[in-house]
């Protein structure tokens, strides 16, 4: 991605690679608390604990926030 690509559309490649399983590690997922947000600022995200670790079977849940400036300043 290019860091100077705006951020909505950089957002919006974001979501189109959850939504289209791009991502190479199928136990993160993430996407828009509502479907119909065209601000892209709140978002979910989880991730399944890895096997044969203390965290084996747990499933973490995320609220994440992409505020204005992203992405100069992180979630």
């Amino acid at each position: 991605m290019c860091a100077d690509m705006p951020r909505t559309f950089r957002l919006y490649e974001e979501l189109e690679k959850a939504e289209h399983a791009q991502l190479s590690d199928q136990s993160v997922s993430y996407g828009l608390n509502e479907g119909d947000d065209k601000s892209f600022k709140n978002w979910n995200g989880t991730i399944i604990g890895p096997p044969n670790t203390n965290f084996d079977n747990r499933i973490y849940m995320l609220s994440i926030v992409c505020g204005d400036n992203y992405p100069a300043q992180a979630p």
